[in-house]
């Protein structure tokens, strides 16, 4: 036979009782924080920096010249390191090429070049780039002083230009 009258519960065992339940909630949110997807300011790794109109990649020589060529497998010269500054609506990174150890800079006058990379934790907005996109699939790299793009064209030139959102503007991390 089963009891079907109504338990009487005190107040202090109802309010244990809820206390108990937030405290299980709160533990699973803080649990599902760590647990979460990678996120978007999550170390990407070196590759290639591929133009998605050109199909070439980002290179660069010793002298501090920044262009494009074909891409080529194990090129350190086309190879370059994502280093995290911050996310701000965006990835905030420093470009640091593999071969060179130098990172991507837009100079005084506007030129793209490479530069010693300002490793102070906070670089110059001469080296900061928001890469603006989703991803690193298709992204634009914004210049943080400049507010310019990088840009390219078929004749293998890499420049800083005002941002359109055209195809010569667009990269890739990898190939």
């Amino acid at each position: 036979m089963v009891d079907t009258k109504e338990k009487k519960t005190s107040f202090l065992g109802r309010f244990a009782r809820r206390g108990s339940t937030v405290a299980l909630a709160a533990g699973m949110s803080v649990g599902a924080l760590f647990m979460s997807s990678t996120p978007a300011s999550a170390y990407v790794g070196e590759n290639f920096l591929r133009n998605w109109e050109t199909g070439r990649c980002l290179d660069a020589d010793n002298e501090g010249s920044i262009y494009t060529l074909p891409c080529q497998q194990g090129n350190a010269y086309q190879t370059w390191q994502p280093i995290f500054v911050q996310h701000t609506s965006y990835d905030v990174v420093q470009l640091k090429n593999k071969a060179t150890g130098k990172c991507l800079h837009v100079n005084g006058g506007g030129a793209l070049t490479t530069y010693w990379c300002d490793e102070s934790g906070v670089p110059s907005s001469n080296q900061r780039f928001a890469a603006k996109g989703s991803s690193w699939n298709q992204i634009e790299l914004v210049n943080d002083l400049f507010r310019s793009c990088v840009d390219s064209n078929y004749a293998g030139a890499a420049y800083a230009n005002g941002c359109n959102g055209g195809g010569y503007q667009k990269w890739k991390l990898g190939y």
